[in-house]
C-alpha cells in the first residue's frame, strides 16, 4: 500500500507540480508584464497632461510678457521696452507648436487646445497689428484699437480657457497618480500572491523531495544489501569453483603420476625383458649371411626407440626429475631438450629456490606450456627463461623474440593454454601477465609467493 501511494504521489509530482511550477512562472511573468505595460501608458498620460499643462502656462505667460513689453514701448517710445516683446516672440512660436502637437497626439482636450491655439494667435495678431500702426506713426489709432475692448476679451476668454484647460488637466493628473498607485498595488499584491503560491509549491516539492529521499535510501539500503548477500553467495561460488578446479587439476595431475608409475613399472618391465630376450636370442642365432642379424639389430633398436618414448612420455606426465632432482635441474633438462628438439637458443638464469611441491609443479607446466607454444606459433630463434627471487616474491620469465600476437584478441578467442598457465599460477597465489605485440616477441611473466 505504501509503495502504491508512492508511486501515485511520484506521478502526481510528474505530471502535476511541473506543469503548476511553469504555469505559476508565466503568470509571474504575465502579471509583472501587465503591470508593466499600464504603468508605462499611465507615465505617457501623466507626462502629456505635464506637457499641456507647462505648454498652456508658458503660453499665457508669454502673452502677458508680450502685452507688458507693448504697453511699455507704447508709453515710452524707446525700443529697449520692445526688446521683451522680440524676445518672447520665439518662445510663443516654439510653445505653439508644441501645443498644436499636444492636441494632434490625441489629448482629451484636443478642441480645447485648438481654441486655445486660436485665441492665442488671433491676440497675438491684435498686439502686432497696434505695434505696426504705432511704428507707422498713427499713435492716436493704435492707442485707440489698444484701449478698444476687443483685446482685453481676447486675454480675458484666453485666461479662462488656459485655467479651465489647467484645472482639467491637473484632474487627469491626479487621476493617473491614483491609477498609477492601484496599478503598483494590484501587480505588488498579484506578485507577491504569486511569490506565495509558488513558495507553497517549492515547500510541497521539497517535503515530496525529501520523501522520495528517504525512500531512495531505504531502497539503495535494501538494494547494498541485497548486493552484498549476492558478493557473499558469488564469492562463495567462485571459491568452490576454485577449489573444485583446484582439486580436478590435482586429481589429474595424481592421475598422471599413477599412469606414468604403470607406464615405468609395466611397460618398462617389458621392453626391459624384450630387450633381454633380443640380446639372448641373438647370441643363440648362427647365421653366415648376416640378415637374421640384422633383423635382430634393428628390432634392439626398435625396442630401445620405444623405451625412449616410454621415458619421454613418462616425463611429461610426471616429470621423475623434479622429485629427485629439483626444480632447478628439471628445468634445465627441459629448456635443453626443447633446443635440442626446435634448434633453436635457449638461455637459462636459475637460482636454486625451495619451493612447495606445488609452486614446483606449476612453474614447470608454465614453462612446459611456454616452450610448447614458442615451437607451434612463435617461429623464434632465441629465447630467454629466468628464475629468481625478487623480494617476497619469485619471478618467472619466459621470453622469445618470435613474430609475436595480439593478447587482447587471442587470450580471448580460445587462448586456453595461456587461460590453463593464468589458473595454475592463480592457485597459487600469484599471477601472470603477458606482454606480446605482432612483431615484437613474446614476454610471459609470472610472480608466486614465497610461501
Amino acid at each position: 500500500m505504501k509503495t502504491r501511494i508512492n508511486e501515485l504521489t511520484t506521478w502526481v509530482s510528474g505530471r502535476i507540480v511541473g506543469p503548476m511550477a511553469v504555469a505559476l512562472a508565466l503568470l509571474v511573468l504575465v502579471v509583472s508584464e501587465m503591470g508593466f505595460q499600464r504603468l508605462q501608458d499611465i507615465s505617457v498620460y501623466r507626462s502629456a497632461s505635464v506637457e499641456t499643462q507647462l505648454a498652456a502656462g508658458r503660453l499665457r505667460r508669454a502673452l502677458v510678457f508680450m502685452e507688458s513689453a507693448q504697453r511699455g514701448y507704447m508709453l515710452t517710445g524707446r525700443a529697449e521696452y520692445l526688446e521683451p516683446f522680440k524676445a518672447q516672440e520665439k518662445v510663443f512660436s516654439q510653445t505653439i507648436d508644441e501645443t498644436a502637437r499636444a492636441a494632434r497626439e490625441g489629448n482629451e482636450q484636443r478642441d480645447e487646445l485648438n481654441k486655445l491655439i486660436e485665441l492665442a494667435q488671433r491676440k497675438y495678431s491684435h498686439m502686432r497689428e497696434v505695434l505696426k500702426r504705432f511704428d507707422a506713426g498713427d499713435r492716436g489709432g493704435a492707442t485707440e484699437l489698444m484701449l478698444t475692448g476687443f483685446g482685453r476679451e481676447m486675454m480675458v476668454d484666453f485666461s479662462t480657457l488656459t485655467e479651465v484647460i489647467l484645472h482639467q488637466e491637473a484632474i487627469y493628473y491626479r487621476q493617473n497618480t491614483s491609477a498609477r498607485e492601484q496599478v503598483f498595488r494590484w501587480t505588488r499584491g498579484g506578485i507577491w500572491l504569486l511569490v506565495l503560491v509558488c513558495i507553497a509549491g517549492a515547500l510541497a516539492l521539497m517535503r515530496l523531495g525529501r520523501e522520495q529521499e528517504r525512500e531512495r535510501r531505504a531502497h539503495l539500503l535494501e538494494l547494498h544489501a541485497e548486493r552484498d548477500r549476492l558478493d557473499d553467495e558469488v564469492n562463495q561460488r567462485t571459491a568452490e569453483t576454485v577449489e573444485l578446479a583446484r582439486h580436478m587439476e590435482r586429481v589429474r595431475e595424481d592421475e598422471r603420476a599413477r599412469l606414468a608409475r604403470e607406464l615405468h613399472d609395466e611397460l618398462g618391465g617389458l621392453l626391459t625383458a624384450a630387450k633381454l630376450d633380443v640380446a639372448r636370442i641373438r647370441k643363440r642365432i648362427h647365421d653366415d649371411t648376416g640378415y637374421k642379424q640384422q633383423l635382430m639389430t634393428h628390432l634392439g633398436d626398435s625396442l630401445d626407440a620405444g623405451i625412449a618414448l616410454k621415458r619421454r612420455i613418462i616425463e611429461d606426465l610426471r616429470p621423475s626429475s623434479l622429485s629427485n632432482l629439483g626444480l632447478q635441474a628439471t628445468l634445465s633438462i627441459q629448456c635443453a631438450e626443447f633446443a635440442e628438439r626446435a634448434e633453436v637458443t635457449v638461455d637459462t638464469q636459475f637460482e636454486d629456490l625451495t619451493l612447495p611441491a606445488e609452486h614446483a609443479l606449476a612453474i614447470y607446466r608454465l614453462v612446459q606450456e611456454a616452450l610448447t607454444n614458442i615451437a607451434k606459433y612463435a617461429e623464434a630463434r632465441h629465447v630467454q627463461v629466468l628464475l629468481q627471487r625478487r623480494g617476497d616474491q619469485i619471478e618467472l620469465r619466459v621470453e622469445d623474440d618470435g613474430r609475436g600476437f595480439d593478447p587482447t584478441t587471442s587470450v580471448a578467442t580460445g587462448g586456453h593454454g595461456l587461460q590453463g598457465m593464468r589458473f595454475r599460477i592463480r592457485a597459487c597465489g600469484g599471477d601472470v601477465t603477458i606482454r606480446s605485440a605482432p612483431g615484437k616477441g613474446t614476454t610471459v611473466q609470472a610472480l608466486l609467493p614465497v610461501a
